[in-house]
Order: structure tokens, then C-alpha cells, then sequence
């Protein structure tokens, strides 16, 4: 598993960050090892995926293809954001899982005033 080891430094309101997350060759064989998604704010983890399934549509859209399991943050929100995100993988036959850790740290808000060329 390979996230991006550090943090996100993001703005409130930023749209379209990328979480990247993948994986090697061996966790390919989807009946055996399920994917996921979860964000843990404020001590709080809340699931945002599982395999291809997103739970959180209207936030968050799921980049996986083979080797990739990316998250893409439609917007970003302080309260909801602010925290860490964990892509996992699960060994459903030994029960046994690995996560990678990705940071996301708001920095401040998006003002109406910047202007992106």
C-alpha cells in the first residue's frame, strides 16, 4: 500500500483534492481482499467506502481501477475534513488487515477573491 506519506495541506472549500492509495500486484484478487475507505475526524471514523461501493456519494467520488484506490474530496469542508483518512485492506480468508494513513489539514478558506489561471 502506498499513500502519499505527508499531509494534505488544503483550503475550505478547495475542490477535487485526490487521496492516492494503491496497491501492490499480490492484494489484486478482489474475492479475497476488500478495499476501503475511512475518514476519522474529531475521534469519530466514519466509512466512506467498501470494495466499489461509496457511501458518501454527494462528498466523495472513488478512483479505483486495478492497482489504484484513490478518494477525491468533491469539497472541502473544515469539520468534516479536517483529520485523517485511511485507505485499508482487508484479508477476508485470515481476517488480518493493513491501512496507510493519509493527513488532511484545512489551512484556511477559499476566498472568492483568488483567481486560478
Amino acid at each position: 500500500m502506498k499513500p502519499k506519506p505527508e499531509p494534505y495541506f488544503v483550503l475550505e472549500g478547495e475542490q477535487g483534492v485526490v487521496l492516492e492509495c494503491s496497491f501492490s500486484q499480490k492484494f489484486l484478487n478482489k474475492s479475497r481482499y476488500e478495499s476501503s475507505w475511512t475518514a476519522v475526524t474529531d475521534d469519530v471514523p466514519r466509512h466512506l467506502t467498501r470494495n466499489e461501493v461509496s457511501f458518501a456519494k454527494s462528498r466523495y467520488d472513488l478512483l479505483a481501477n486495478d492497482a489504484h484506490y484513490n478518494l477525491r474530496i468533491r469539497r472541502v469542508e473544515l469539520l468534516r475534513d479536517n483529520g485523517k483518512f485511511y485507505c485499508t485492506i482487508l484479508d477476508k480468508e485470515t481476517g488480518s488487515q493493513k491501512s496507510a494513513a493519509a493527513t488532511i489539514v484545512v489551512v484556511g478558506e477559499l476566498s472568492s477573491s483568488h483567481c486560478f489561471l
